[in-house]
């Protein structure tokens, strides 16, 4: 059985698509079929939170003017899957600007526009991020249903910031979920050569990166 590094698990591997590929074009006229995506600058306003992006603009707009547009952002990890967060932008005089931090300090993020679907400020009930397999490991569904089940059962349990859902419960769906991206780790081990860039998207070989972190066999 391989040996997975357990800081492997600990890293981020999804950012911003480099192009605006087939395959995202086919997920954004799946979701919002009216609206083209686009690069959108990252500029943090002051105060603004990480995973925030409702309260942030309205209260920009409060403060400044301008409005909030609804979409979708756009993630990747190449050669794994795609996904689409619920997510607002500020507008002002026809320009774009995502004004909340992320995690990986992006300075610019591909946003998809979909006016109508607004988020609930009253219940702060989230809609379930879109994900879907680049369809090259065979892996890649397992773990996408797992996460999905985490996601679907915290919303419906949830009101506001707070949820309700016994630890024992919450520790099995993760181990869960961490199972199955052992396996994706595993299928991309197999699939990428010493040499070749590591699946991380570090820019580093894969000898270099991950590799000593994924024992394939004994």
């Amino acid at each position: 059985m391989p040996a997975i590094s357990t800081d492997l698990f600990k890293k981020n591997f999804t950012t911003t698509p480099r192009t605006i590929s087939a395959e995202v074009r086919a997920i954004c006229q799946r979701i919002s079929p009216d609206h083209t995506p686009a690069y959108v600058p990252v500029s943090q306003d002051a105060g603004a939170l990480p995973s925030e992006c409702f309260n942030n603009v309205a209260s920009k707009v409060e403060r400044d003017g301008g409005t909030l547009l609804y979409g979708w952002l756009i993630w990747e990890w190449p050669r794994v899957f795609l996904e689409a967060e619920h997510h607002a932008v500020w507008e002002r005089d026809g320009i774009l600007t995502d004004i909340t931090p992320h995690v990986n300090g992006e300075r610019q993020v591909l946003f998809l526009p979909d006016p109508m679907r607004a988020y609930d400020f009253a219940t702060q009930k989230r809609l379930i991020n879109i994900k879907r397999s680049l369809g090259e490991l065979p892996s890649v569904g397992g773990w996408i249903a797992a996460t999905d089940r985490l996601h679907h059962a915290i919303e419906a349990n949830s009101v506001g910031n707070q949820f309700t859902l016994e630890r024992s419960y919450l520790s099995s769906m993760g181990q869960e979920i961490r199972n199955a991206l052992g396996l994706v780790f595993v299928d991309l081990a197999k699939t990428t050569g010493p040499n070749n860039p590591c699946f991380c998207t570090s820019g580093r070989k894969f000898k270099k990166c991950c590799g000593p972190l994924i024992q394939l066999y004994p």
